[in-house]
């Protein structure tokens, strides 16, 4: 839409407006109207005192939703401190998150004059102007092609240096996408001890450096204007106080200078042309909590997810993310094109067991996880005595989350979380996408995981509305005619998120779920009426423990004389003899 043709009363109500500024105002004249690229554009001068400032007001496309913008018609020029770059637009009183329709050009090119002539008067001192527009950390770095990574623990370190003492440094940088990224990777103590920033991955390449700590006043000669030189200088008189000094390796050397508060990195790509390059200082760390202090709790849990399909790899990242620092991976499958429609994995992982490609996913969210992977088909064609030792180590598990869609999988779980007294939370996704069910078991408070699918299955057969999809409803098995159950990521994934929400509540001893069974709708179909619908599978019977499996005294005496027999029976004691 061109605005200026389709709106011809606001047109004109600009042109009178600047036109009327212009009378009235001996400091704004030229005025030229032009189009450009399809926008309508007007070229002005202001004068302040002995100086002119040719600006170009150019109206966007979505004009009047949103402002016109100002910039000199030299595209090299910079005339304010409220600029964006040389040659770039001012920052004004209007602004895209002031904007309002009622707002006009003239209120514009009004705010463009007070903006100059209170940084440049035509009499008395300059005055700067208060910045009410605030960039983003993002807005900050979006012309910083190189990025030096600043923790909170590094932060803590420099404030601590002694002045003018160089350390040798060692650093990773990597290139994600379209930017270089520096990290300190250690510090090498004048004591010969060593310093590491704590959760920082081994990305990338490593590269020597030298950093060190200066007054105040160095380091803003270093991050001003000649800042090249002053980071040479600096660099060359650090390298000679070091023992041994750092002259055999000039080029591709890192120089970190910082004042105990402020950071300023300059990357030397060849000492033959004195070739340095700075890189925008970024904090990575904040005080800001990201996470509910409940779960502080978790940092002390290990999960084992069992299957690191699609909904397993989303369970078990979302619990890295929530603060879970220990798992126990189970999976014997690998990697391959089809699954990445759904897995939470990708083609760096491709080939790979998804066992040992979820850990390092894991490991590159949460830095303190330990993770244990068990290329292992429980259920399947496998060593007794190595599925037993699974078992056992399941068991060990403060939560068990099967996320196999294997009912044999989910017998031996069932059994593990009954023997052990273990939570245990699963997930079904239905074919086609059309919803879920995520169900959890607590000890001793709900029935056996078994006889919890049990209940699901007759609530479904209650509802008296027959699937139509497949005999079976599980999202991960086959249907009646061999075929792979259908399902997009969007569906698996907030199944899963219902999963993971249960599982963390589990994990905290928290008591958001009145129910231990839900059923999710995703569409409209079958049995729910609209997506997003939760059915809470109610009606249960509560959950008492079989009175039977106690013991009475005789069997206990009984039991314990056998016992006792078998350990005091002679190691060569044959069997008796047959009869004839």
């Amino acid at each position: 839409m061109i605005w200026f043709l389709t709106d011809l009363t606001r047109l004109n109500a600009e042109r009178r407006a600047i036109e009327a500024l212009a009378a009235e105002a001996d400091w704004l004249s030229g005025l030229h109207w032009s189009f450009d690229q399809g926008r309508l554009v007007l070229r002005f001068t202001i004068t302040v005192g002995d100086r002119q400032y040719e600006l170009l007001m150019t109206y966007p496309h979505f004009f009047p939703s949103t402002p016109p913008s100002v910039a000199p018609v030299d595209s090299e020029q910079r005339i304010s401190s409220h600029q964006y770059g040389a040659g770039g637009d001012l920052c004004l009183e209007y602004r895209p998150d002031n904007w309002e329709p009622r707002f006009t050009g003239a209120d514009i090119i009004g705010s463009t004059h007070r903006l100059v002539s209170t940084e440049n008067p035509a009499e008395g001192e300059p005055q700067r102007v208060r910045s009410a527009h605030s960039l983003t950390r993002g807005q900050e770095m979006r012309s910083t092609r190189g990025r030096f990574l600043v923790t909170a623990d590094l932060r803590d370190f420099a404030a601590t240096m002694p002045e003018g003492i160089p350390i040798p440094c060692e650093m990773r940088l990597f290139f994600p996408r379209k930017s270089g990224v520096a990290v300190i990777e250690k510090l090498k103590l004048p004591d010969g001890s060593e310093w590491k920033p704590q959760g920082i991955p081994r990305l990338g390449s490593a590269y020597r450096g030298i950093m060190v700590r200066n007054a105040p006043a160095d380091l803003a000669s270093i991050t001003g204007d000649e800042g090249e030189a002053a980071a040479l200088n600096l660099r060359n008189l650090c390298a000679e106080q070091m023992q041994p000094s750092l002259t055999a390796y000039l080029d591709r050397e890192f120089l970190i200078a910082t004042d105990g508060v402020d950071f300023c990195l300059w990357w030397q790509l060849s000492a033959d042309k004195d070739d340095f390059t700075r890189f925008g200082t970024l904090d990575i760390d904040d005080d800001q909590p990201r996470l509910p202090a409940s779960h502080d709790a978790l940092t002390n849990k290990k999960v084992a997810v069992i299957g690191c399909g699609s909904v397993g790899s989303k369970i078990a990242t979302s619990l890295a993310r929530s603060g879970v620092s220990a798992f126990l991976l189970v999976d014997d499958d690998v990697l391959i094109r089809k699954n990445l429609v759904r897995n939470d994995l990708d083609w760096r992982a491709m080939g790979e067991h998804k066992g040992d490609g979820l850990a390092a996913r894991i490991r590159m969210v949460n830095r303190a996880a330990a993770v244990t992977v068990k290329r292992f088909r429980l259920g399947g064609q496998e060593a007794a005595g190595s599925a037993a030792s699974l078992l056992s180590e399941i068991g060990g598990c403060d939560l068990i989350v099967d996320a196999t869609a294997d009912p044999r999988a989910f017998n031996l779980l069932s059994s593990v979380a009954s023997g052990s007294k273990k939570p245990m939370v699963w997930c079904e996704v239905f074919a086609g996408g059309i919803g879920g069910l995520v169900a959890r078991h607590r000890p001793e408070i709900d029935h056996p995981p078994q006889t919890m699918r049990a209940i699901s299955r007759s609530w479904f057969r209650d509802q008296g509305v027959p699937w139509d999809g497949a005999n079976e409803i599980d999202y991960g098995g086959n249907d009646s005619a061999g075929a792979p159950l259908v399902a997009d990521d969007g569906d698996v994934s907030v199944i899963a998120a219902h999963g993971v929400r249960m599982a963390v509540d589990l994990l905290i001893g928290g008591e958001s779920f009145p129910q231990s069974m839900y059923v999710v709708a995703l569409k409209k179909g079958w049995m729910f009426e609209q997506p997003f619908e939760v059915y809470p599978i109610e009606g249960i019977e509560p959950f008492v423990a079989d009175a039977s499996a106690t013991a009475s005294d005789d069997d206990k005496t009984d039991a314990a004389q056998f016992i006792v027999d078998l350990f005091q029976k002679p190691d060569d004691a044959s069997p008796p003899a047959q009869q004839d």
